[in-house]
């Protein structure tokens, strides 16, 4: 059996430990690189894959108290057994195009590929 050197091993942990420090601060100065950029960047086996953020659309607050969305326009798109209502496919129904939405903040992840 090997016999544990344990300053050798504390001597790797603190290795370790400085080298991620330094990969983290890599990293971070890649991620706000290509956030500026607005653009995938790869090379050689590492990809920094932008991301615009994503849209979250509100279709009850835009169908809600909406003039052509009626009890009937309701009641075609209500699901049984659990009443569930499709607030997306009314506003396909009626045409309501000005759906609000919320967007999440751009962001970029860093990979090996």
């Amino acid at each position: 059996m090997n016999e544990i050197n344990m300053s050798e091993l504390a001597k790797m942990m603190l290795q370790w430990e400085l080298a991620q420090r330094k990969a983290d601060e890599i990293k971070e100065a890649i991620q706000d690189t290509v956030l500026q950029i607005g653009k995938t960047q790869t090379v050689g086996n590492v990809r920094a894959s932008y991301s615009a953020g994503r849209k979250s659309y509100d279709y009850k607050e835009a169908a809600y108290d909406h003039p052509m969305v009626g009890r009937a326009t309701i009641e075609l798109f209500t699901t049984t057994p659990v009443p569930t209502i499709d607030w997306r496919g009314i506003c396909k129904h009626v045409g309501i195009d000005d759906v609000p939405f919320t967007q999440s903040e751009p962001r970029v992840t860093v990979k090996l590929v």
